[in-house]
């Protein structure tokens, strides 16, 4: 019987990191946090060949059929553990390079309901304010959700940092859905997302 992957995973039971010396290019990345099956960015990938992408995915099971996935690809790297304890080890030697980091997704994340639990969401205002010391200001979150709870906190997060909501919209992001945007528009739900940069 396989070994069932937890659908739920603490970020901040996980403290090993990793670094990464770049694609060795500069080309413009696009960034997916919590990648679950990939569809997401493969479908950008069919979109825009000549990039390079970097893919956060949590649980080291599903990551291994990520990087599996993208085997033939060698603008596609995968990463597995916290996105957030990692983001600057992985990011910053491509910026050192030269790349733009073009777009970072966050399509979905784990709402962690409870007040005790927040810490643990990706987006939060420590996260961001910590991005300021090294990401680019042209850098653009793009955030997804089927919470409106969620999406409205984070908006008051965003309003602790020196980020910035540039647009609030309908439609999916290049016209790429994930198997988890499908699920909840086929249940009716409606989707929230937004653009965010430091302005």
């Amino acid at each position: 019987m396989p070994k069932r992957v937890r659908t739920h995973v603490n970020p901040l039971s996980i403290t090993h990191e990793f670094h990464f010396e770049g694609f060795g290019n500069d080309r413009p990345i696009f960034v997916d946090v919590g990648a679950y099956k990939g569809e997401f960015t493969e479908g950008l990938l069919a979109q825009f060949p000549d990039c390079n992408f970097v893919v956060f995915e949590i649980r080291r099971p599903i990551a291994e059929k990520l990087r599996e996935k993208f085997a033939d690809h060698e603008n596609v790297v995968v990463f597995h553990g916290d996105a957030g304890l990692n983001f600057r080890n992985i990011l910053e030697p491509c910026i050192a390079q030269g790349a733009q980091i073009k777009e970072i997704f966050v399509n979905f994340p784990d709402p962690w309901f409870k007040d005790r639990h927040k810490k643990r969401r990706f987006i939060t205002t420590k996260f961001l304010n910590s991005c300021t010391d090294w990401l680019p200001a042209e850098t653009e979150f793009i955030f997804q959700t089927d919470q409106e709870f969620l999406f409205n906190e984070t908006k008051e997060y965003l309003a602790e940092t020196p980020y910035e909501i540039t647009e609030e919209f309908s439609k999916p992001p290049y016209d790429q859905t994930t198997d988890w945007e499908d699920a909840k528009v086929a249940e009716g739900k409606e989707i929230w997302r937004m653009r965010f940069k430091r302005l």
